[in-house]
């Protein structure tokens, strides 16, 4: 049964209305003007609006411009109910974001036509939905095993080699299966805590409580953290020459480990995609609202528009024919840790001219008294992964690397992004 919601101060158009559709089999939800109805939203969203425009305080403008600046509520179905005849002031609820526009007196006919359409087209949007998160499900019990068994398998090799060994083995040989004992445990280590760090996100995502729990409060001095993270995954990939930074200093209001997981992502992405001699930009700036903006450009192989609407939560585009280790959380985790924070997030890419990610952040809350900045040490050591918040243990993002003696020194070409 759908649920339906009507916003109009007359009591008693209110009330017929809902008599209405009622008596038509859907459960009706009613409310004399935006602000109670608008609390009605935020207590449980329901499958479609009916909304007055001219109503006392908060017009039926604002009240849909209130649902729009909500994630949860944006695309709920929105029909406005007036009073008005003129086809202007129709046009104008369409461009602000409206479904539908019905003129008072509005028929009976004619209002159970226009709820139909607009649930039968939010239907078919949530099923489409239903099954592309039923498809991602799939996708991770198709990935994760694999993810495991790799590294775990490379594990059990070197561990039997260590066993094995006799005591003349020399000390250097020692270490090298040691540190790949070590690159495999993080690989490990990094797969299972991306996939947990996905699933709280995904889950925080449709509860704005749990969401308020999960924000971190320290101020970060993003130029210092940004600089090291990126130095240290150029570093990685022999690529510091390729590195561009443009960072003034800015400070923002983030969980440390957080903000190191969104930057190493973007930045982890940009070099793995482009190939050696292929300038990797990163650009930091206020705006002029006071927020953060973020963007990290690339001059790799590039998305087409149709891999660009794609992009989403394990998915990977052309991995069986680049064989590129990986889970295709990046992007995701990446929207999902902007949501998070209430900023926006725009990915632009064209094949074979590169990709430009841009992450905005909205200005960060006044400072709380005694609060401190949470500092960066120095960068992760080098071997260990890219994403490692810095001077912290562990790593949620990015492919573990061998060092640079170790790593071709032919040119490979750029690899298509997850």
């Amino acid at each position: 049964m759908h649920t339906i919601l009507i916003i109009e101060d007359e009591a008693p158009l209110r009330l017929t209305l809902a008599e209405r559709l009622t008596l038509e089999g859907f459960r009706v939800q009613t409310a004399p003007n935006g602000p109670a109805g608008l609390r009605l939203v935020q207590e449980q969203a329901p499958d479609l609006i009916l909304c007055d425009i001219m109503m006392p305080g908060m017009d039926g403008y604002a009240v849909l411009q209130a649902l729009q600046a909500n994630d949860r509520t944006a695309a709920i179905p929105f029909i406005f109910l007036t009073a008005k005849t003129d086809p202007r002031q129709a046009r104008i609820g369409m461009n602000v974001g409206a479904d539908d526009y019905l003129c008072k007196p509005v028929s009976k006919a004619e209002l159970l036509v226009a709820i139909r359409a607009r649930l039968w087209k939010y239907d078919q949007q949530r099923e489409r939905l239903e099954g592309e998160v039923l498809a991602a499900r799939r996708e991770v019990v198709r990935k994760l095993p694999h993810e495991l068994l790799s590294p775990l398998a490379g594990l059990l090799n070197t561990s039997e080699l260590l066993e094995n060994a006799d005591a003349a083995m020399p000390m250097e040989s020692v270490r090298s299966l040691g540190r790949l004992i070590r690159i495999s445990s993080q690989r490990v280590h990094r797969t299972v805590r991306r996939f947990l760090l996905y699933a709280e996100l995904d889950a925080a995502s449709q509860h704005p409580e749990a969401q308020t729990r999960l924000r971190g409060t320290d101020y970060i001095p993003a130029t210092a953290w940004i600089s090291a993270l990126a130095e240290h995954i150029a570093k990685q990939d022999c690529r510091m020459d390729d590195l561009r930074l443009d960072l003034p200093a800015v400070e923002l209001a983030m969980a440390p480990t957080h903000f190191s997981v969104l930057v190493a992502q973007l930045v982890d992405n940009a070099f793995k995609f482009s190939a050696p001699g292929q300038p990797v930009q990163i650009h930091l700036a206020l705006s002029p609202e006071g927020g953060c903006e973020l963007t990290v450009r690339d001059q790799g192989c590039g998305l087409t528009p149709e891999q660009v609407r794609q992009v989403s939560a394990f998915r990977q585009f052309a991995s069986d024919l680049w064989a590129q280790p990986g889970t295709g959380l990046g992007l995701a985790l990446v929207a999902h840790l902007t949501a998070l924070y209430g900023g926006t997030y725009t990915l632009a890419s064209e094949p074979g001219q590169g990709t430009t990610v841009t992450v905005r952040l909205p200005p960060r809350p006044p400072r709380r008294p005694g609060h401190h900045h949470a500092r960066p040490r120095t960068a992760p050591k080098s071997g260990l992964d890219p994403g490692q918040p810095v001077g912290q243990g562990g790593s949620l993002t990015g492919p573990t690397r061998p060092t640079c003696p170790t790593r071709p020194t032919t040119l490979a070409p750029a690899r298509p992004p997850p």
